[in-house]
């Protein structure tokens, strides 16, 4: 399957869970998938929101050639969310794109999710060390890579955490 290295613009971080035990994201009734999860909120039909798409797109174009799919098929998912209004359920002007991935390589080793500052310097370890977590309202990019797959037969494409980079930092 075809890899594409991708990145967010910057935005407003959501739902940071990059340290410990990560977040269980399995479905309901399903075993226990613990994961490192991070999202970034956007506007929807920003140039940055499009320009992202268009990144992922191309991920499905070329999965969707090596699948042999010739029919004018979407993918059953993409990373990218409609944000909910609390009230009333309805879809506001905000999209969530979530990137993530399992806790633990296939050998059983731990998955460590680097983190950056805003000039690029890692500051994994001492994030990782710390007694607090990125917050909500913290601002950064997120970087990973979009896959397209068809685990659990759906035709998809999956964003794959590797790292946080700060901009802004609201510990929690």
């Amino acid at each position: 399957m075809a890899v594409t290295k991708i990145k967010t613009p910057l935005g407003e971080l959501k739902y940071i869970f990059i340290t410990g035990e990560g977040r269980n994201q399995a479905m309901p009734g399903n075993p226990e998938r613990m994961q490192y999860v991070a999202s970034l909120e956007m506007t929807k039909g920003s140039k940055e929101h499009l320009a992202l798409l268009a990144e992922i797109d191309k991920e499905w174009k070329a999965n969707k050639e090596k699948a042999g799919l010739k029919r004018a098929v979407t993918p059953k998912s993409n990373g990218i969310k409609p944000v909910l209004d609390k009230e009333t359920g309805a879809e506001t002007d905000k999209v969530l794109v979530t990137f993530k991935t399992d806790t633990k390589w296939k050998d059983g080793k731990q998955q460590v999710i680097k983190v950056f500052d805003s000039k690029g310097k890692d500051i994994t370890q001492a994030v990782h060390a710390a007694d607090w977590t990125i917050g909500n309202g913290s601002t950064g990019v997120i970087h990973g890579t979009a896959q397209g797959n068809d685990v659990g037969g759906a035709h998809k494409v999956t964003l794959y955490l590797t790292a946080v980079q700060l901009a802004k930092l609201v510990k929690y």
